[in-house]
């Protein structure tokens, strides 16, 4: 049963201890605990990392115990966000290595139909930015070859990027509507970009939602303290119907201090506050 009236999901690792001062990795250790963690504080859903990491999600009995977990706490789930890619890419390298990268991306959107996950991002920032228009183009031609195979699984590919507004629009063009667009407000903003323009530019495609803030040109930052105009977004979100996924990936606080969990669970209280003031609400059942 919905806890919220959309979709609010934590990003895989937020509930847990970082590891190697990392921002984000999956959480190799702790896995199994967050979907416990993450009823208890009120999330609907979890967007599950898969990166260089050994990850259960490529393992028979792994899928199934994220599947047993996902039902036992009522804890879906939502997305898989393929940092792999950010390292392993799909764009700007060898034929054999790209054949290589290619074949585990159609692994993997096979593991999430099993799993009845539709949504599998590709982030196209920092270190696989698309810094070229070279670039992009082997990347569109590259992902060309993989868009109706993970639609045949009900897998919707969903690129981020920090491309301008639009050179996004111009990017996803390419694809019509087999694929989709996540949208990453903190980066917006460190990038000085207008989230109305970004919103209503990449409507048709939008899919799912990261939530974190962040200081213009700068870190991330605690959620409410930073750069990020959050009414602009939630009532812009509003506007356009948005009825997608809103996931949580907000700054770590000092664990020394604060539990990951209890952090999330400000978080989940600081969104939850904005989506009930601008009457956000999923179409889906």
């Amino acid at each position: 049963m919905r806890k919220n009236p959309i979709d609010i999901g934590i990003m895989s690792g937020r509930l847990s201890p970082q590891i190697n001062k990392q921002i984000q990795t999956f959480p190799s250790d702790f896995w199994k605990d967050e979907f416990q963690k993450a009823n208890t504080c009120g999330f609907d859903s979890i967007e599950w990392i898969f990166d260089l990491n050994n990850n259960p999600i490529l393992h028979d009995d792994g899928l199934e115990e994220m599947r047993s977990l996902s039902k036992k706490y009522d804890v879906m789930i939502s997305a898989v966000c393929a940092d792999y890619f950010m390292q392993k890419m799909l764009f700007n390298v060898g034929k054999s290595d790209l054949k290589q990268n290619l074949d585990l991306l159609q692994k993997l959107i096979q593991r999430c139909s099993k799993l009845d996950i539709e949504i599998l991002e590709i982030p196209f920032v920092d270190s696989s930015s698309l810094k070229t228009k070279s670039n992009t183009e082997q990347m569109v031609l590259n992902l060309q070859q993989i868009v109706d195979f993970a639609n045949s699984y009900n897998v919707k590919i969903t690129l981020e990027t920090d491309l301008p507004p639009n050179d996004f629009k111009k990017l996803l063009k390419n694809f019509g509507k087999k694929i989709g667009a996540n949208y990453d407000v903190g980066n917006s903003t460190a990038l000085g970009y207008d989230l109305k323009e970004e919103l209503q530019s990449i409507k048709p495609w939008l899919t799912n939602v990261h939530v974190k803030d962040r200081l213009y040109e700068g870190n991330t930052v605690p959620l409410g303290t930073g750069d990020t105009d959050f009414d602009s977004f939630f009532s812009t979100l509003t506007k356009i119907n948005y009825n997608g996924q809103l996931i949580i990936q907000g700054a770590r606080e000092d664990q020394k201090m604060i539990e990951p969990q209890n952090t999330c669970k400000k978080y989940l209280e600081f969104v939850k506050k904005h989506v009930d003031k601008y009457n956000l609400v999923t179409l889906k059942d």
